[in-house]
C-alpha cells in the first residue's frame, strides 16, 4: 500500500507543488556540484581533450609496465562486468564483433543490485562477497585465454576500490568503466565507506566513460581519466519491421517527474499521444517497443531527468529510435546530443512544451519530409552510432587494435 506521503503527494492539488519543490531540490544540487567542479578546473587548468586523455591512459598503463598487444576485430579479448537487469544484455552482442566475451553477472550468482544499498552493513558485506566471486571469475578467464581489456557498467555500489586495485596489479590489463547517469548518480550516500556513486570509484579505474560533457572535467578533479561518448545502439534488435505506420505519435518511458504533466499537456492541446510503459498500464516487452518505433511517425523523446525538464541528458533511446529506421525521432534539446545528429535534418528537437506541440504539428502534417528526417537519422545511426563504435574507439585509445595498414 502507498505511504501517506505518496497519497498526498498524488492528490491533484498537491502534485504541481511537489513537482516543483523536487524540480528545484535536483536543480540546486546539481548547480552546486557543478559549479565545486568548474572552480577547482578553473584552479587546475583542467580542460577535457580526447586526444589528452588517449595520452594519460597510456602513460598511466606503462606505469604499471602494460605493454598493449595489436590485435584484429574478432580476436580481442573481453571480460565484461555486466549485471543482465533491464536493457543490459543489449550491451554484449557488439562486445562478441569484437571477439570472446567473458560475463561476470552477479544476478546469476543470486545477488540483486538492491542488495548492495542494504543497511547499516548487509549491503558492504553483500558487495565484498560478489567482488569476491568477480576476482575468482576474471583469474579463471584469463588462465584460459589472457584478457585484452576489462569493461565494467558499475557504480559504487557494486564494484570495490580494493578490487579494482587488484585486478590492476595482478594482471595489467586496462579497466574501462562506463557511467551513463553522472549528471544524477555522480555523489550519492557513503555505505560501507564507499560512495554509491561514481565519485570514489573513478580514480581506480583506467578510463572512465562518461556520456556528459560536464562531467569530464569532475573526473579529472578527481585525478580519473574520462573519455566522452555517448550510448549506442544494438542494431540486430533495433531494425526496420516494414509495418505500416499507424500511429500519429508515440512515447514509450516511465510515469515519473514530470513525464505525467507533459503527456496532459499534450493531450489538452489535442495532441493524441499513444503512451505505453507499465506504469501507464500498457507494458511492452523489448519487441513490442521495436514494434512500436516502427509504427510510429513521430517517437517523441523526453531527454529531461526527473523532475526537471531543462536538466538533460543523451538516453539510450536517442540511438535506438532512428537507429531502428521507423518514425522520426522528436526529442529535448540537448547540445551533448546535437554533436552527434544535424538536428532538423536528422532528428528534431524541443526546447519546451510549445515547440513539441507546434512540432508535432508540423510534422503530422507533412509525412514525407517527416519521413525523410527519420531516413537521415537511420543512415546517420548505421553508420556512426552502433555499441560497436563506442567500444572501437575505447580499444584504439587502448592501444589493442591492429589497423589495417599495420
Amino acid at each position: 500500500m502507498p505511504s501517506l506521503k505518496h497519497r498526498l503527494r498524488d492528490l491533484g492539488i498537491v502534485r504541481p507543488a511537489w513537482a516543483v519543490f523536487r524540480r528545484n531540490q535536483l536543480l540546486a544540487r546539481y548547480e552546486k556540484r557543478r559549479e565545486h567542479y568548474a572552480r577547482i578546473a578553473e584552479e587546475r587548468k583542467l580542460v577535457y581533450r580526447e586526444r589528452d586523455a588517449v595520452t594519460a591512459l597510456r602513460e598511466r598503463l606503462a606505469k604499471r609496465g602494460y605493454a598493449p598487444k595489436k590485435k584484429s576485430i574478432g580476436d580481442i579479448h573481453t571480460f565484461a562486468w555486466i549485471p543482465m537487469i533491464n536493457w543490459h544484455e543489449a550491451l554484449l552482442p557488439d562486445l562478441r564483433e569484437l571477439g570472446p566475451v567473458s560475463l561476470f553477472d552477479y544476478v546469476q550468482h543470486g545477488f540483486r543490485w538492491q542488495d548492495f544499498l542494504e543497511l547499516p552493513k548487509n549491503g558492504p558485506q553483500k558487495r565484498q562477497q560478489m567482488n569476491a566471486l568477480l576476482l575468482d571469475s576474471v583469474r579463471e578467464a584469463h588462465a584460459r585465454q589472457p584478457i585484452d581489456w576489462m569493461f565494467v557498467y558499475a557504480n559504487g555500489s557494486e564494484a570495490e576500490n580494493a578490487t579494482l586495485d587488484r585486478i590492476a596489479n595482478d594482471f595489467g590489463f586496462p579497466i574501462v568503466m562506463m557511467c551513463l547517469d553522472d549528471k544524477q548518480s555522480w555523489d550519492l550516500d557513503v555505505v560501507g565507506g564507499q560512495n554509491l556513486g561514481q565519485v570514489d570509484i573513478a580514480p581506480h579505474f583506467d578510463l572512465c566513460w562518461t556520456s556528459a560533457r560536464v562531467a569530464c572535467e569532475w573526473y579529472m578533479a578527481e585525478n580519473a581519466i574520462p573519455i566522452y561518448l555517448p550510448e549506442g545502439f544494438e542494431q540486430t534488435t533495433f531494425r526496420r519491421s516494414g509495418r505500416a505506420k499507424d500511429i500519429g505519435v508515440s512515447f514509450i518511458g516511465g510515469a515519473y517527474g514530470f513525464r505525467p504533466n507533459v503527456i496532459e499537456y499534450l493531450r489538452r492541446n489535442r495532441i493524441d499521444v499513444e503512451v505505453f510503459g507499465s506504469a501507464w498500464g500498457r507494458p511492452l516487452d523489448l519487441n513490442g517497443q521495436v514494434d512500436l518505433f516502427n509504427r510510429s511517425r513521430i517517437n517523441l523523446g523526453m531527454g529531461g531527468i526527473d523532475y526537471s525538464e531543462e536538466l538533460t541528458n543523451v538516453k539510450g533511446r536517442d540511438f535506438e529510435v532512428p537507429g531502428t529506421g521507423g518514425g522520426m525521432y522528436l526529442t529535448s534539446f540537448n547540445p551533448d546530443l546535437a554533436q552527434h545528429f544535424d538536428v532538423g535534418r536528422e532528428i528534431a528537437c524541443y526546447r519546451n512544451r510549445s515547440e513539441m506541440v507546434e512540432l508535432i504539428r508540423y510534422y503530422l502534417a507533412r509525412i514525407e519530409e517527416a519521413e525523410a528526417v527519420a531516413e537521415a537519422a537511420y543512415r546517420r545511426c548505421v553508420a556512426e552510432h552502433r555499441w560497436r563504435h563506442r567500444y572501437e574507439r575505447i580499444c584504439r585509445a587502448i592501444g589493442i587494435i591492429k589497423e589495417t595498414n599495420e
